[in-house]
């Protein structure tokens, strides 16, 4: 025990240094936003997939929900988490599948740098996929110490973080087709437990229904949105090109030494998940690196130690850049988000309101400290217009919607009474100018009859309710002067 203790100590100091330089970053990725205000929704006693719904699976905003409950609310503090133990934990489990010998402190060392060396927006960013990473990579350990039913068990938890880790059981499978039958009983029973377990949840606290309409049907309506064959050209060269350029090496020395069939299935079956959509967002590239790092570390090169660390280096510089050169490169760095949020702090109505942002950005509720007026606080998620994140073409066919979705909205907007409507289209935040208010008359005009323009900050007009005056009876004279009326 003496020595997985020091190597996760050395490796937590070691994932620090590498995700320091941006801790002061506090939203790296817009979709870290939306995680944080559905764990909030989550602590504040609501529902996900009823108050908050997005595609993404449960243990995700339990996940955050738990972090924050301890430490507080912030992005911060669940950055400083995900570094300080999922990271190493995670390249702790390179050093266990080679039983913490000197092969498996250099895999888990070239794990945590070149984990880190590409784009921060994406590797650094607490998403669903360096936290599937961590059950996943434990999973594969505990499979080739043939302890099937906790292996299982682990793929389980990390299908409910993000769906591809389960892939890792056909790798499983694949090493163990001569093995007893008992052992696959054993690894999809442990698989199959948490899944029903928290399928069984939902169905008893109402949410059964919406948590397979949004994990299963939405989803896959998202993931089959069709993106022409020029922007997934342009998006592959963008992200898929230079992450292979820039993990060449690694490729290189892996294909050399693929002895280890189990892994390199497991590095085969890692690929398909970075096209699903064709969208080739980086974080789809972090399952790759736990094979990769296993194939490479029996050859325990040292150049390709001190290549990560030059790469490290060099990203750093680049993500340097990228946050603070140029704010309207990453537009999480927009200072739109912090000012409008300042501006519904200093309102009378702030204390206790509610809130609703027409446009994808939920890093205003974040700011804002608000809680939610409907379920949609993911734009991407909520078919109302027809806008997909990461599918240009989606902006040029905008739409009036899928009626259903656009009821519940404005039930939710009738009874949980917004006290703010936030405007983003004329600023054009993620292109949301395609979506002007004025082409759907159900919001229009529920806005012209209860809310009145009360700033603009940026381009992004702020709505507040209408304050009811008192009404006088008849013979009565005029209702008494409120102070609000001053």
């Amino acid at each position: 025990m003496r020595r997985p203790l020091l190597l996760f100590l050395l490796f937590a100091v070691i994932s620090i240094l590498t995700r320091a330089p941006f801790f002061g970053v506090e939203i790296l990725d817009m979709d870290e936003s939306a995680h944080a205000v559905g764990s909030w929704t989550l602590l504040d006693g609501g529902k996900l997939y009823q108050d908050f719904v997005n595609n993404k699976p449960p243990l995700l905003y339990v996940y955050y929900a738990a972090v924050q409950a301890i430490f507080g609310r912030g992005l911060l503090q669940v950055h400083l988490f995900t570094a300080l133990i999922v990271v190493p934990l995670t390249a702790l489990a390179v050093a266990a599948f080679f039983d913490y010998d000197k092969k498996g402190l250099y895999g888990g060392i070239l794990y945590l740098l070149i984990s880190a060396a590409f784009l921060a927006h994406d590797m650094h960013s607490t998403n669903a996929e360096i936290l599937m990473v961590l059950p996943g990579t434990w999973a594969i350990v505990f499979a080739k110490r043939n302890r099937m039913f906790l292996s299982g068990l682990l793929f389980g938890l990390g299908f409910l973080l993000k769906y591809q880790i389960a892939l890792g059981i056909l790798a499983i499978l694949f090493a163990n087709r001569k093995g007893t039958k008992m052992g696959i009983l054993a690894l999809f029973a442990g698989f199959l437990l948490p899944l029903i377990g928290s399928v069984a949840y939902f169905y008893a606290t109402g949410g059964g229904e919406s948590l397979f309409y949004w994990l299963f049907w939405n989803n896959l309506l998202y993931s089959a949105n069709p993106i022409s064959f020029h922007e997934a050209i342009g998006r592959a060269a963008t992200y898929l090109l230079p992450f292979l350029i820039v993990t060449a090496p690694l490729w290189w020395v892996a294909l050399k030494n693929r002895s280890n069939h189990f892994i390199f299935v497991l590095l085969l079956l890692s690929i398909p998940p970075m096209f699903v959509g064709f969208r080739f967002y980086p974080h789809y590239f972090i399952q790759l690196y736990f094979p990769l790092v296993i194939l490479c570390a029996p050859v325990e090169k040292r150049n390709l130690l001190v290549y990560s660390m030059a790469l490290l280096i060099c990203f750093t510089a680049v993500n340097f850049y990228l946050y603070f050169g140029k704010r309207d490169i990453y537009r999480e760095r927009d200072p739109v988000y912090q000012e409008v949020a300042q501006r519904l702090k200093s309102d009378p109505s702030y204390k206790d309101a509610t809130l609703f942002v027409w446009g994808y950005a939920p890093a205003f509720y974040y700011y804002a400290h608000l809680k939610p007026a409907t379920r949609f606080v993911v734009m991407g998620q909520a078919r109302l217009t027809g806008y997909v994140s990461g599918n240009l073409g989606s902006v040029n066919k905008p739409t009036q919607g899928v009626a259903q979705h656009w009821d519940w909205l404005m039930q939710d907007l009738q009874k949980n009474k917004a006290t703010y409507i936030l405007d983003t289209s004329p600023a054009a935040i993620y292109r949301w100018d395609h979506y002007p208010i004025s082409d759907y008359p159900r919001l229009k005009n529920y806005i012209d009859q209860n809310y009145t323009r009360l700033d603009e900050i940026d381009s992004v007009v702020i709505y507040v309710a209408r304050r009811p005056r008192p009404r006088s009876s008849a013979g009565d004279g005029p209702a008494p002067l409120q102070l609000s009326d001053r």
